[in-house]
């Protein structure tokens, strides 16, 4: 198989895997509305310690895999029917990256990604941490679930993926929550960690 052949199928078993879909992910032809925007937009202002300058197009279906049992992130948070959520990808528009510096890349720009990250004679060297070198940081991409609303809408749960390579990822589960009507990170623990390389 060559490479570009690994580094795909290696994609397409790791977005099943973390996903935790057990149904292919409908695309949904409707587009996100002003609210998800806005989460995923307050969400993405918290992350710039993570050097991205990519974007997947693509959503990926909410799940609750890396959760504790109890769930202690969401204590108190009765989240409304998330079916779709864990069903569901929608695809992003330009809108997503305004005023950010990021770049929208679709699937084949992924794997062309991780193909370059891959032969990168400084790859193995690098960790996917605050400290990541820059030049780095060019072939890293972000890919973002769907969000799970609570009954108020006044929490929103967020994951998200970083991938650095065809063994290289990271992410986490975070809640966000409404004040003053902007979507911040709440005070709340990560839900859920996933590290691995």
């Amino acid at each position: 198989m060559s490479g570009t052949g690994r580094v795909f199928v290696a994609f397409a078993l790791l977005s099943i895997l973390v996903s935790g879909c057990k149904h292919t992910p409908v695309l949904s032809r409707s587009p996100f509305s002003d609210e998800q925007l806005s989460v995923y937009r307050g969400f993405l202002n918290m992350l710039p310690a993570l050097r991205f300058r990519n974007l997947s197009t693509v959503s990926m279906p909410f799940d609750f895999t890396g959760f504790p049992e109890t769930r202690p992130c969401l204590s108190g948070i009765e989240l409304e029917d998330i079916s779709d959520a864990m069903r569901t990808t929608h695809v992003f528009g330009p809108e997503i990256t305004k005023g950010m510096d990021l770049k929208l890349v679709d699937r084949h720009e992924q794997i062309e990604l991780l193909r370059q990250r891959d032969a990168s004679p400084n790859a193995q060297k690098e960790k996917l941490t605050a400290d990541s070198k820059p030049e780095g940081s060019e072939l890293n991409f972000l890919v973002l679930s769907e969000i799970a609303f609570d009954k108020k809408h006044q929490f929103a749960v967020v994951k998200y993926l970083l991938r650095c390579g065809e063994r290289c990822a990271s992410g986490a589960t975070y809640v966000m929550e409404k004040v003053d009507g902007k979507w911040v990170a709440s005070s709340r623990p990560a839900c859920a960690l996933l590290v691995g390389y």
